[in-house]
């Protein structure tokens, strides 16, 4: 099947998942550092659901981003290229190593708020919420900027790569 007409139209959606993908993960880090400034629990709270939603969006985004820039990449016969192998092994990569520590950082907040984290048991007790000095430290961590880091800067390399395709 010959989808050469439609490659417009497949472009343009590998192009709004990466937007919408950016998006999410926008918000999650705007949480990330919009914690640090905070001091009411309840509404930092809120904050960590704002950012669980919106990481919601984001993983579908990722998935449609994916399917449309595979189909794109056969269409347009690029995987001849390194460019495109090195974006999808910066994707893989950059993913393997920002879920990690986001997850763990989100979890350990919400730990430290008192609430139970995705990987508890629903019988398991409560987590004691830690002290505020304790609170503090956890929100002062380098997670935030290592997070930005990575994803910001993978993201940049990535969009470079798939706008000049260098190799």
């Amino acid at each position: 099947m010959d989808l050469t007409p439609y490659i417009g139209w497949i472009v343009f959606l590998h192009v709004a998942a990466a937007f919408l993908f950016a998006a999410g993960h926008g918000v999650s880090m705007f949480v990330a550092f919009q914690l640090r400034r905070e001091t009411d629990r309840g509404r930092m709270l809120a904050l960590l659901d704002v950012s669980a939603v919106s990481l919601i969006t984001a993983t579908i985004a990722v998935l449609v981003l994916l399917v449309a820039g595979i189909v794109a990449g056969i269409v347009l016969q690029s995987y001849g290229r390194a460019w495109i192998w090195v974006s999808l092994v910066l994707l893989v990569v950059i993913g393997g190593l920002m879920t990690p520590l986001g997850v763990g950082h989100f979890a350990r907040v919400r730990q430290a708020l008192g609430q139970k984290t995705r990987g508890m048991k629903p019988e398991d007790p409560d987590p004691v919420p830690a002290s505020d000095d304790a609170l503090t430290a956890l929100l002062t961590s380098r997670a935030p900027e290592t997070l930005l880091a990575i994803g910001g800067g993978g993201f940049f390399l990535i969009l470079w790569l798939m706008m000049f395709k260098p190799f």
